[in-house]
């Protein structure tokens, strides 16, 4: 698969959490059982824009070489905080502080650290 292709799905993918937290954070944490008090609601909505934030970026570099050495910042920094992420989401779902669904996000961290050390590591797959 392309790094063009990777770059959409991943755009399109932190549009959608980046865009719940940030516009509908109470709703959106709400599916995965979690209440947010108004602290929590700033926090939801300043990792919403965040991951808006990648989103854009992504969107923006999907038509970018996959030589070009701006590529290996992104994708790592991608990659690290997918890592950090996955445990951080994962405790919290093996406690019951998520529901079921916060399995979903622990997939989609998996995912994207997969997909981002693919890219970053074997570019010349792509």
């Amino acid at each position: 698969m392309k790094l063009s292709t990777f770059s959409i799905i991943w755009a399109i993918l932190y549009i959608g959490f980046g865009l719940g937290l940030l516009l509908i954070p109470v709703q959106f944490m709400d599916a995965y059982g979690v209440s947010l008090d108004d602290d929590g609601t700033v926090m939801a909505r300043i990792l919403g824009a965040a991951l808006t934030s990648f989103a854009i970026v992504f969107w923006l570099n999907r038509n970018t070489p996959a030589t070009d050495k701006s590529w290996h910042n992104v994708l790592l920094a991608s990659l690290i905080y997918n890592i950090i992420d996955i445990p951080i989401v994962l405790v919290a779902t093996l406690e019951g502080v998520m529901n079921a669904l916060g399995w979903m996000p622990v997939g989609l961290h998996l995912f994207l650290a997969a997909t981002f050390g693919l890219c970053l590591f074997k570019r010349e797959l792509l």
